[in-house]
């Protein structure tokens, strides 16, 4: 079993077709190949890559209905006043946040630059 089929075994079917799951995966993909210094991606961490395709795609579900994932800016106690917002954050800079959530499981794998 390899990524995609990871991937596409547990998103919900008609949300992406194969060559944006494709996409998502090769987006990933670069990103733990430049956080180990690898050109390749080891199969022991096949799990690790396909969970972070799917916060990925989570993420990215979540900014297209924005107003569903509101969240308080700002709370004020006299005269009740609460400020709705919306986080806005690129691809990118969400691929970079997973990549932090899972460096623990990536360290094994890491390989030095000099």
């Amino acid at each position: 079993m390899n990524v995609f089929d990871i991937v596409k075994s547990k998103v919900q079917p008609d949300t992406f077709t194969g060559n944006e799951l494709l996409l998502k995966i090769e987006e990933v993909a670069q990103a733990i190949k430049t956080y180990c210094n690898r050109s390749d991606i080891p199969d022991d961490i096949k799990f690790v890559h396909a969970n972070m395709t799917l916060d990925l795609i989570n993420y990215e579900m979540k900014s297209m209905n924005p107003s569903d994932f509101a969240v308080a800016k700002s709370v004020k106690e006299g005269d009740v006043a609460v400020e709705i917002g919306t986080s806005s954050t690129t691809s990118e800079q969400m691929t970079m946040q997973i990549l932090t959530n899972y460096t623990s499981q990536l360290n094994r794998f890491r390989k030095l630059r000099w």
